[in-house]
This record gives structure tokens, sequence and C-alpha cells, in this order.
């Protein structure tokens, strides 16, 4: 079994590395390679028989892993070191019984869907990105609000007044979209949610569409946006440019621990529901 760790830069530390992660992966029999988040690029190239990433740190980590995992069409395990840890499932203390669980075979693998954003440029060529969580389409240049037109499949959904719009997969539900009062979304879920930021109305609410669906967003007004794809990687749209998001044909593979509850990390880590206990239920 080949792997690659992709290591958070500062929380896995040189001692750490050297001292708990590679006797154990070395007592498993496990060859491994090693990467820095800080030292990424799209040009990343995973060895030959990689069979699987992963990526110890926080959830930032994670989704820096998960686009190398779609590219590479390897599955990722997120193993937590970081302080939320939502997209990360086992904790560092339990990683040895976890890679014996993947060796075996007996660990469940949950496909998640992956968004595709195509930036039509005024001269017809495409600047194409893949994101796991978001496609943000936000003001970008000045403060100014910007006014959006949305289409869905081609039909117009609406015109916004807003700062933004998120375009989210059930995976990115948990992360800004869920800040701009978008819905949570169970990850087995295949959609997309369309969520306005700070929209100029009382009345604009988040959309829940089907995955398969195109969404094409522009300005209506001679003012710049900026895309942003996972908070990673951005892009500037002039006027008379637009951008079509979709579900992309890559899925992202991740291993997923027996006993793993979406229900109850909700519960942990936001707090979602009654928190007070059962004995005041």
């Amino acid at each position: 079994m080949k792997i690659c760790l992709l290591l958070h830069p500062s929380r896995i530390s040189d001692e750490m590395l050297s001292q708990q992660i590679e006797p154990l992966l070395r007592g498993l029999g496990i060859e491994f390679h090693t990467l820095r988040r800080n030292d990424l690029d799209d040009d990343i190239v995973l060895p030959p028989g990689t069979s699987l990433l992963v990526a110890l740190g926080g959830d930032g980590t994670f989704l820096a892993g998960a686009h190398i995992a779609v590219r590479h069409q390897v599955p990722i395990l997120g193993v937590m070191v970081g302080r939320l840890g939502f997209l990360c499932m086992v904790p560092l203390a339990e990683l040895r019984p976890a890679l014996e669980q993947i060796r075996s075979g007996s660990m469940p693998i949950q496909d998640r869907g992956v968004l595709r954003g195509r930036v039509i440029g005024i001269d017809g060529k495409i600047r194409e990105r893949l994101s796991i969580n978001d496609v943000v389409v936000s003001k970008g240049g000045d403060d100014k609000i910007r006014d959006f037109q949305a289409r869905h499949k081609g039909r117009l959904i609406a015109n916004y007044r807003a700062d933004g719009i998120i375009i989210s997969s059930a995976t990115g539900s948990t992360a800004y979209n869920l800040s701009a009062g978008g819905p949570l979304v169970h990850p087995d879920v295949d959609v997309t949610i369309m969520t306005p930021i700070c929209a100029h109305s009382l009345f604009t609410k988040p959309l829940v569409l089907p995955a398969c669906d195109e969404l094409e967003l522009y300005s209506l007004r001679e003012h710049e946006l900026e895309v942003s794809y996972d908070g990673m990687h951005h892009d500037q749209m002039v006027f008379g440019e637009r951008i079509l998001v979709s579900r992309a044909e890559q899925r992202l593979h991740v291993y997923n621990p027996d006993g793993h509850d979406f229900f109850e990390v909700l519960r942990q880590k936001f707090q979602h529901g009654y928190v007070y206990g059962e004995a005041d239920a």
C-alpha cells in the first residue's frame, strides 16, 4: 500500500512526523510520500501507485488534499489535527485502526459531488476550475453592491442586488453557505445550493437545485466581479463575461469511518438543535 501524506504547515511538526507518524506507517508496512500544504501548486503529481491521500490537519488541509485527490482520482482520508475538523473525520489517535480498515477494505467510501466553474471570456476563451465546497461570485475592485442575473438551464431565475452569490455543493453547505444563511445539506444528497450574500431584499432566499443542472451568473452593470474557488483560487470577471457552474464529471471519494454520524457532528461542532442536555428536553 502506497499513500501520500498532506501535512498542515504548522500543526504537524517535523518532530511529530518523525516520532509519531512515520514509525506508525513503517510498522504497518505502508510506503509513503509527504507533502506540505504550503508547497502545493497545480502541477503536483502523486508518485505512481499511490492509492490513498491522507490529509493531516484541519478542513483547509482536507480541501487542498481533495483537489489533488480529485485530479488523480484517488480516495482521501481526513485526519483531524485542527480546531473544527468537520471534514476531517478521524482523530489523529485513531489513524492506525483507520489505515488498517482501509487496507482490509472494511471502511466505506462516500462519493461526493464536485463543482466545475467555467468563465466564458469576452474573446470566447474558457477559464475552468473545479471546486469541492463552493464557487463564490462577488464584488471586486470596489465596495459597491452588485447587480447579478442568475439563470438555470438558460431560464431566468432572478436578478439579485447583493454583495455576491455562493454556489455550493452539499459538502460545502456547512462552509460559507452556512455563514450566509444557506441550508445545511446531508453530504449524501447530490444538489447545488445558490445563496445570495447580503441581498438587498427581505425576501431573497437560497435555492436548492439539481446538481446536474447548469447555473449561469453575470453582472448586469459595468462592474468587475471576483470568482473564488474554495477560497483558494481566484479569477476576475470583467463586464460582459459570464460564469457557468455545473456538476463536474469527476467525483470526490472520501473514506467515511464506521459510526461516523453527520448529525452528531452538527450537534458537536455547530451546536445544532437543543443544546441544554437531554434532561431538559
